[in-house]
């Protein structure tokens, strides 16, 4: 499968989504280095793509092209661990069922007239919140 997106005399760009890997698209690189007139290789892991400038006065386009979607089909092909999630996130799926539970867990006790336990349930979720929200401190004060 081609995941070619542009081809210019000189230069080629990649992009799949399973490129966003670094892990991934470090061994891409090692591959795609040892070919012959690749003169430089640009990964871009946010963006999920890889840039290769080559000399096309040495190399066919076809050719490198053709050697370029077997190298990355062949990387791709091996499967891989799933990512696990950082510490933070799993902290702030944490806070988010906190605050779900606590959340059904106070409106219920308010209408059962529990005013006390709907104060409790009622700090625990903003207790929940205040830690979801320091999770995402830096995208909210942007």
């Amino acid at each position: 499968m081609s995941r070619i997106v542009s081809a210019l005399p000189g230069r080629i760009r990649i992009r799949d989504r399973a490129l966003r890997d670094r892990a991934r698209l470090a061994r891409i690189e090692e591959a795609l280095a040892g070919f012959e007139g690749i003169d430089s290789l640009q990964p871009n892991p946010r963006a999920g793509s890889l840039v290769l400038h080559f000399d096309a006065a040495r190399v066919e386009i076809e050719a490198l092209e053709a050697a370029v979607d077997a190298a990355i089909d062949a990387e791709l092909a091996r499967p891989h661990a799933p990512r696990r999630r950082s510490l933070k996130m799993q902290v702030n799926r944490g806070a988010k069922l906190g605050m779900l539970g606590s959340l059904a867990a106070s409106l219920a006790l308010a209408a059962a007239g529990k005013k006390s336990w709907h104060a409790v349930t009622g700090g625990l979720f903003v207790a929940c919140l205040g830690v979801h929200l320091a999770v995402h401190r830096r995208s909210i004060l942007r």
